[in-house]
């Protein structure tokens, strides 16, 4: 499969998703595991768009691990596929070197290390859920599904922990919710002009996003090359914001009650604004768990 089919294949994945699951796929503690999928092998969490392939499939098919392994893998520890398991696919770019004179192509570069380029390739595996095996037993996790107020809790305290770590200027008590990129600035309508406190988190958390981008934190370019509103990097960086912003939420167990759909709607009306180059769908999922580790710091 080259990479043009595989970003294709990943960008018709997440609007399949949407269009099944809506976001609960971004929610996958509600199957009562941890908050990331895990290769059982190597105890390990995936990460990049990984993260929301495994989610999709965990909350599509109800399985109740989100714990995975290769064929291999599984034999390794040993258990064994069940016949007639359908995999899921995984995929990870690799470094791999090119000579500039003949174009080989090789693992560990020989000679003059100026005749080779680095390049980036995309590969991919076939992985399973604990649940398709047999002769395994899931690795224990702590099942956390939090309170209302617990989570309202942790959204307060992991934005209070940004701003006041971060040299970006907020003002809680705006007209409009935005981010300036040339001020550093994020504005916000107060707490009480919410219908809940969740929604108010999911919109600050989409503004905090936007701030990760600055030239002093992640540089995003996303971010720093918008020319005007509804260019094709604007869609690149807003959409990067609210998948953002969507797993932060899921992350901390909150349930905004005004913009789940409204959320839904614009990640699926972004990925298909950009349908004819997939992948920019799946870069932004990728900068989206950048965002996220950047923000929990």
């Amino acid at each position: 499969m080259n990479k043009s089919n595989i970003y294709d294949k990943i960008n018709n994945q997440v609007l399949e998703g949407l269009e099944k699951e809506g976001l609960n796929w971004f929610r996958p503690w509600k199957s009562g595991q941890g908050n990331q999928p895990m290769n059982y092998s190597t105890g390990k969490f995936y990460r990049g768009f990984n993260i929301f392939m495994l989610n999709f499939e965990m909350v599509d098919k109800e399985y109740e691990y989100n714990q995975w392994m290769t064929y291999k893998q599984a034999q390794a520890k040993g258990g064994n596929v069940k016949t007639g398991s359908k995999s899921t696919d995984i995929y990870f770019y690799k470094v791999s070197y090119q000579h500039k004179v003949t174009g080989e192509f090789s693992d560990t570069p020989t000679g003059n290390a100026k005749d080779w380029r680095q390049t980036f390739a995309m590969r991919y595996f076939k992985v399973f859920n604990i649940a398709q095996t047999e002769g395994l037993e899931p690795i224990p996790v702590e099942e956390f599904e939090p309170t209302e107020d617990q989570s309202s809790e942790m959204a307060k305290s992991l934005t209070d922990a940004y701003i006041k770590k971060h040299p970006v200027t907020f003002n809680p008590k705006g007209s409009s919710a935005y981010y300036s990129p040339s001020r550093d600035h994020i504005e916000m309508p107060s707490l009480e002009t919410f219908c809940d406190s969740d929604s108010y988190y999911k919109t600050l958390f989409h503004e905090m996003a936007h701030s990760t981008g600055h030239k002093d934190r992640l540089k995003r370019a996303t971010l720093m090359d918008v020319s005007h509103w509804g260019d094709n990097t604007y869609s690149k960086e807003e959409l990067v914001a609210e998948i953002s912003a969507m797993y932060l939420v899921g992350l901390l167990g909150l349930e905004p009650q005004d913009s789940t759909f409204n959320s839904q709607a614009y990640i699926k009306g972004w990925c298909r604004h950009l349908r004819d180059k997939s992948q920019e769908c799946v870069n932004a999922m990728q900068q989206a768990t950048k965002v996220v580790d950047f923000i929990q710091g």
